[in-house]
This record gives structure tokens, sequence and C-alpha cells, in this order.
């Protein structure tokens, strides 16, 4: 009896020693080793619409070492510089160490989540997070940023659209301003730079005198015949229904209103038409608020921007927010025709 009692008593102890160790084994203790070191392929990147399925860049990145066999994560942050990657654009890297993109990938980055202005050049940072995981946070290591510079590129959709020859610009279809309709529908709209006193035009189907045109045929009519003839030197929003066969031209001088501005909602500040670059521009003082573009010192034409992508939208679609004071230059583009740009950046 004595010796059954022994052995149960080393059966026991033998249970709470394996039980031990198992315990011991699975306190494995995370240790971060040295930060990862990122590399950039290209710090200096010109993108461009004609290389958009080609690569534009790649990052790699040292490994980080944990002390133990594990599955590491890792995510590339792009933000603008001086941000301190408050609001970053992430890149997801998986358990790689190197992670490429093309030009649309991370031009889209640029301008839909960190609205970058097209066409100009911009300082950002980036840098890459290890991680072990959403419950082992505190895990995470950073790289030190690498600074880029980078000049995005504006997406231009294409729309059914008209050409403008005329005395204005050589009788040059191929080179002539468009309008374009945007729904598809027949109705088409654009701005055109009109330099002279008089201007006679037409309107063709293609960049070509061999699709077909269309003239003259009264007072505000499309005909076969003729020449379409504007008086009066101007910026005008040409407007064609190829339904109803008729066209408009409404002279536009464009200005800048809102609670940014001195004038306030009450008076427009006007801004000045580069015709070598065919865009509205002023340099200006403006203050923490908003603002519109706004033609003709009324509300009859009018943009705001209410998803901040410097694409200007309707009136409806609300204000351009300024959110610091200083001066600005501010870059309106409307010779685009359906793909309007605007750009207000600080000195």
């Amino acid at each position: 009896m004595k010796n059954i009692r022994i052995s149960v008593f080393t059966a026991l102890a033998a249970m709470l020693s394996l039980s031990a160790c198992e315990k011991d084994e699975i306190r494995t203790v995370a240790v971060a080793g040295e930060k990862p070191v990122l590399s950039v392929s290209a710090p200096n990147l010109v993108l461009t619409n004609e290389n958009a399925n080609k690569e534009a860049v790649s990052f790699s990145w040292t490994p980080v070492d944990y002390g133990y066999q594990s599955v590491i994560s890792y995510t590339i942050q792009l933000d603008k510089k001086g941000n301190n990657f408050q609001k970053p654009a992430e890149i997801p890297g998986g358990n790689l160490l190197k992670k490429s993109l093309t030009n649309t990938e991370i031009n889209n980055l640029l301008i839909n989540k960190l609205k970058l202005t097209a066409g100009q050049l911009s300082q950002i940072e980036a840098r890459v997070i290890s991680s072990l995981g959403t419950n082992a946070q505190s895990m995470d290591v950073t790289s030190a940023a690498a600074a880029l510079s980078v000049t995005p590129y504006f997406v231009v959709i294409v729309y059914p659209a008209l050409y403008v020859p005329g005395s204005h610009q050589g009788w040059a279809p191929d080179k002539a301003p468009r309008v374009v309709s945007v729904k598809d529908d027949k109705t088409y709209e654009g701005y055109v730079n009109f330099p002279d006193a008089t201007t006679e035009f037409k309107l063709t189907n293609g960049p070509n005198w061999t699709d077909g045109d269309y003239g003259g045929g009264g007072p505000g009519k499309l005909g076969t015949t003729g020449n379409l003839t504007q008086k009066g030197a101007g910026y005008y929003l040409l407007k064609v229904d190829l339904n109803t066969s008729t066209w408009s031209a409404t002279k536009t001088a464009w200005g800048l209103i809102g609670s940014a501005t001195t004038g306030g909602w009450d008076s427009d500040l006007d801004m000045t038409f580069d015709a070598a670059e065919g865009v509205w521009k002023t340099e200006i003082a403006l203050k923490e608020g908003e603002v519109k573009f706004r033609a003709n010192d009324d509300w009859a034409i009018a943009f705001g921007d209410a998803n901040g992508d410097n694409i200007p939208d309707t009136l409806d679609n609300g204000n351009i927010k300024i959110m610091a004071a200083g001066t600005y230059t501010v870059v309106l583009n409307l010779s685009n025709a359906g793909n309007y740009s605007y750009s207000i950046t600080k000195k």
C-alpha cells in the first residue's frame, strides 16, 4: 500500500513538472532588434500618364529580428514633408522586403490620399513599419524617414468632343481647343480664349476637316455653311447643343471669393488670365477659412471643391478650405474641357 502511494506521488510530481515546462515554452518574449533601413530606388519622381503601367519606384528595407521565428508584416507610409505622418497614405508590404509601384499606383496615392497638386513639384517622406500584428502594436518598429521629390500628373478623362478651329488659332483642327460632352448627351461645353475683337470659327467632329463641321445658321444657331462669329476679345464659355443645333458664348473673368479673402463673401478678388499658360492666376494673402472660384462677380458660374481633390466642382458642392493664413499662389486651369483643375499653394 505504501508503494502505491509513492508511485501516485511520483506521477503527480512528474505531471506538475511537465506542466511547468509547457508554460515556460509559451512565455516567449519578443524583443525587437535594429530598426529597418529603408531604401528608395528613385528619390526624384516625375510621373507621367504615358508610363502609367510602368514601374515608377521601388521601396526596399532590411528585416527586423524579434528574437524568434515569427510572421512579420511591413507597411510603407507616405506623407507630405513636415506632417509627421499624422495622416499618411499606407501601402501594405506583406512579409516581403520590397514593394514596387507603377506610375498609376503611386500617382493615385499622391493625388487622392495626400491631395498633392498635379504638375507641381512636392516634397514627401516615406518610412516603413514592421509589425507582429494588431495585438502587439507596442512592438512595432519604424524606420527613419526617407525624402522624395515628386511631381504627380493629372489624369485626363476622355469625353466625346467637338473641336474649335478658327481665326484665334490658325484654323487648325488638330491644334484646336475643344468642347466636350461629359454626359455623352450631345450637349458640349468648354472654355476658349478669343484674343481678337472679332473671331470667326467652326466646330468640327474630329481634329480634322474630313469628319464634318458646323458653321453659322443664324443668331445662336448652327448650320452647315459659313462660320460662327463672336464679337469682343475675351475668355469664353462655349456651349453647344447638337440636339437643338444651338450654341452660346459667355464671356468670363474669374476671381476668388470667400471668408478666407479680405473681401469675405461680399466681393471678389480678381485673377489674371495668363494666355501663354492658358490659366487664371494670382498671388494673394489668405487667412484660415473657405473660398470659391467665381466668374463675372456673380453666382451663375462658380466652382467649389467638396472633396478637396483639386478638381473644381459645381456651385452646390461645397467650398475650398484654407487651413492656415499666409500668402498663396492660386491657379485655375479651365483649358482642358471636362478636366478642370486648380491649385492653391502656400509660399
